[in-house]
């Protein structure tokens, strides 16, 4: 019987300690998995939500360390490991990136706003077809053009890359929109936001009661300037869980990233970034103009500041995202 009883101690002890080791186990699990996401957040590449919204910005967009920016009257270049190459001599706007296709847009001799298309070899330059448009941005997604047609009358529309039919969404007055993840949403000229499918069904209204410009949408998370409040804030896209951001941000030239919130200190006239939280302010470069456009790609920010030449307004520069220098654009 002392026997038996003391092989159920040492059983109990035994289960006692692999209790013990099994507990220590998951906490060393939980602790090495919280230290690798955190290691994937911080070498994970930054991704950009806002390069369009900004003053319809579009300078430049990247793929596998390759650049593509506009260089205005120019044309666009492609950079990579400091060589540079001329792809058109037109000025583009909204250069956006499909595979290995330069979509965008530019105002030709007759003084239409036309989209073309362009191999990123810098081979078989197309134009598309010619917009009726006064928001110089579009989006590419399910293999439609969708943008801003004041053609008659004032309407979001959608054109196929496949035989270049039209297709109106809906017919509205429209301040701004962002199309992401077969949505689109919209501001009309009160700042009202709305949201429809691309296909123009299930119509929503999601807020009316800000004066909302910008939007921006990161997840489920719509961002936008809010001129009443003079503050960067967001809202849930179901439009529920109204906050303000940041009041750093004091007018409508921002970007939101997966890490960072780039913007436009206009009384200082200088480029800032601060936390996803609104805090920790840095300034990143001084500028002389009195607006700008902030466009992130391939960890660098590329701004538009005064022209070195005097047959330009504005010219290109870019900046590393740290504040650090890096090479200029040169004209």
């Amino acid at each position: 019987m002392e026997n038996k009883s003391r092989k159920i101690k040492k059983r109990k002890v035994n289960m006692k300690r692999l209790s013990l080791i099994f507990v220590i186990l998951l906490v060393i699990i939980a602790v090495f998995i919280g230290i690798l996401n955190l290691l994937i957040k911080a070498f994970s590449p930054e991704k950009v939500f806002g390069n369009y919204s900004n003053n319809n910005a579009g300078l430049a967009v990247s793929s596998g360390g390759t650049v593509y920016y506009n260089k205005y009257e120019e044309g666009i270049f492609k950079a990579k490991n400091k060589n540079e190459t001329r792809l058109t001599n037109e000025t583009a706007y909204s250069i956006t990136l499909v595979k290995n296709t330069l979509y965008y847009l530019t105002i030709s001799d007759s003084n239409t706003i036309d989209l073309k298309c362009i191999n990123t070899n810098g081979e078989d330059m197309k134009t598309i077809t010619t917009l009726s448009t006064p928001i110089s941005k579009f989006y590419i997604e399910d293999n439609n053009v969708f943008y801003v047609s004041n053609r008659q009358r004032m309407k979001i529309a959608k054109i196929s890359l496949e035989n270049l039919e039209e297709t109106t969404i809906i017919e509205t007055g429209i301040q701004d929109f962002v199309v992401s993840n077969g949505k689109i949403y919209y501001t009309n000229n009160e700042g009202h936001l709305y949201s429809i499918d691309i296909n123009g069904e299930n119509a929503k209204e999601i807020a009316s009661e800000y004066n909302i410009k910008n939007i921006q949408i990161m997840k489920n998370w719509i961002y936008f300037y809010d001129s009443a409040e003079k503050a960067l804030c967001r809202i849930k896209n179901n439009g529920k869980s109204k906050q303000t951001v940041s009041t750093f941000v004091t007018n409508e030239i921002y970007n939101v990233t997966s890490k960072k919130i780039y913007y436009f200190d206009s009384v200082n006239k200088q480029i800032c970034r601060c936390d996803l939280k609104g805090k920790k302010s840095v300034a990143l470069v001084k500028i002389q103009a009195e607006r700008t456009k902030i466009n992130i790609a391939n960890g660098i920010l590329y701004y538009l500041d005064k022209s070195q030449n005097e047959n330009q307004m504005y010219q290109m520069f870019r900046v590393k995202t740290n504040g650090g220098a890096t090479n200029s654009i040169d004209y």
